[in-house]
């Protein structure tokens, strides 16, 4: 989209001050039926940023709406980010839990994660960052072919291959569980 009639000629301030001017007070208030008062107050700061970075795309006659894009795009970030830092926190919580196993329980855990990780090792990059996404990060495979570039049909079998060659790449590093610290962990 492109400015068009006067307001081509219009200084790059001058045009960015009228869509502040003209629309702040709509796009705040778009912002705070979404969310509280205050993080509204930065997601509209966010819009407005994006907006001067991206003021040549803008076309007068969708300004409004096109200001409402930007700050949807910018809330749902903010939801996924604050979803994640949710789970990320349960996560950590459960992990606090199990600490109070003994320490044969954790040795083995440990000699598990390194298994896991030297089977992660041995894959190709490209696998690796899909199973990585999909598992670590928790995206769908849609949201993996948003990350990719690529289509979802794509990223499925993508993520599908690297699970397979994951699973080989574990047959290939057998944990090296000591039969002292088994037998410990499983009289538990």
């Amino acid at each position: 989209m492109r400015t068009v009639g006067r307001h081509k000629t219009e200084s790059i301030d001058a045009r960015f001050s009228r869509l502040f001017l003209n629309y702040y007070d709509e796009v705040l208030g778009y912002c705070v039926r979404r969310t509280d008062r205050s993080e509204a107050e930065d997601v509209a700061a966010e819009v407005y940023a994006t907006a001067w970075r991206r003021i040549d795309d803008l076309d007068w006659d969708t300004a409004r709406p096109w200001l409402f894009g930007i700050a949807r795009g910018i809330l749902s970030n903010q939801r996924r980010s604050t979803s994640r830092r949710l789970r990320l926190t349960q996560k950590v919580g459960s992990l606090a839990e199990r600490s109070i196993e003994g320490p044969e329980v954790v040795v083995i855990r440990r000699e598990q994660d390194q298994h896991v990780m030297d089977a992660l090792a041995d894959l190709r990059d490209g696998d690796r960052e899909v199973l990585l996404l999909a598992v670590w990060e928790e995206l769908t495979g849609p949201e993996i072919a948003t990350v990719l570039d690529i289509s979802v049909s794509a990223a499925e079998q993508r993520l599908h291959r690297a699970k397979q060659r994951f699973a080989t790449s574990l047959e290939r590093f057998p944990a090296q569980v000591s039969p002292r610290a088994a037998k410990e962990g499983g009289e538990r």
